[in-house]
């Protein structure tokens, strides 16, 4: 019987798939060769609006709340100025260059921290959280 990942677990591995999507932006127009138009867009809307971000509770520090909400401010204007992009139009247009740099810094930032475990949940990465003594 496998056991339910806790909700800070589930933070840390949703960390780590947003930390994942930034290195595709960062990858400008290979970013978008690389999943597409729709992928582009929706893989990082499907981690980020999330309530706990939002509301600034989720495994993401300050900073890194901040950046990742700044990206997907540069999404959603990208995708208001043409909703029907293809994925060559998407590339002419240059939002893939004008995303890229802040993908990058927000990269760097995510790595300052480091990665969380996917399986132990940490207060930070590589730290794991206390274990109540066996009694």
């Amino acid at each position: 019987m496998t056991e339910e990942p806790s909700e800070r677990l589930i933070e840390q591995r949703i960390r780590n798939r947003i930390y994942e999507i930034l290195e595709i932006l960062a990858d400008c127009d290979a970013g978008v060769d690389l999943v597409g138009i729709k992928g582009y867009f929706d893989l990082f809307e499907d981690f980020v609006h999330r309530p706990s971000i939002e509301a600034g509770t989720s495994a993401l520090s300050r900073e890194e709340r901040a950046i990742v909400l700044e990206i997907a401010e540069f999404l959603e204007a990208a995708c208001e100025t043409n909703p029907d992009f293809t994925k060559a139009e998407f590339i002419e247009s240059d939002w893939p260059g004008k995303i890229a740099p802040t993908a990058r810094d927000a990269r760097e930032l995510f790595l300052d921290r480091g990665l969380f475990s996917e399986k132990v949940e940490e207060v930070e990465p590589g730290q794991p959280t206390a274990v109540p003594a066996a009694r």
